[in-house]
């Protein structure tokens, strides 16, 4: 009987210690910068740009639509470009190596809409709601959003919202 009391303890322990590292990783891997990668457009074909890859850049493509949107217009094969790349993996920015982006802003904010089909959010700040177009690869990320909640959202140039994170 005493054997299988310590068990259960000693298991008990352990999975509540592997639950605080789990916990732990996630918090730290919220807070981790977005990397800029240099890269060349390899071939452009089928309305996709391909990118050459890298040491830390698989292969990557993106829709000529998504790229211009990002400021990328009349890329051509071997262009150097700098793909800013998030936490998640998801590509956010992209633009030549010879112009300087014309910068992304952060604003914080309580998250006061959200529409169903997360297209659009309205944040709430000192200056008062405002509403943003939400780019399609970060609208997944509202699933984990309440209203209400405290946020950071970065928007590109044209002010859509290209990720968003909670406040704690």
């Amino acid at each position: 009987m005493r054997p299988i009391f310590v068990s259960i303890i000693v298991a008990m322990s352990l999975m509540w210690g592997g639950g605080l590292l789990c916990v732990s990783t996630a918090s730290q891997a919220e807070v981790s910068p977005h990397q800029q990668l240099t890269t060349t457009v390899e071939k452009i074909q089928s309305g996709l740009m391909y990118f050459t890859p890298t040491e830390r850049l698989g292969h990557r493509a993106v829709s000529l639509h998504k790229a211009e949107r990002m400021g990328l217009a009349q890329a051509k094969a071997g262009d150097e470009v700098i793909l800013v790349i998030d936490e998640s993996n998801l590509l956010i920015d992209v633009h030549r190596k010879d112009i300087p982006p014309a910068g992304h802003h952060n604003i914080d904010g309580k998250l006061t809409y959200a529409d169903r089909l997360w297209e659009v959010v309205e944040i709430t700040t000192v200056e008062g709601k405002q509403t943003f177009a939400v780019d399609d690869a970060t609208g997944s990320r509202l699933a984990v959003l309440k209203e209400g909640q405290r946020v950071q959202v970065e928007l590109n140039e044209d002010n859509m919202v290209v990720d968003i994170h909670p406040i704690r």
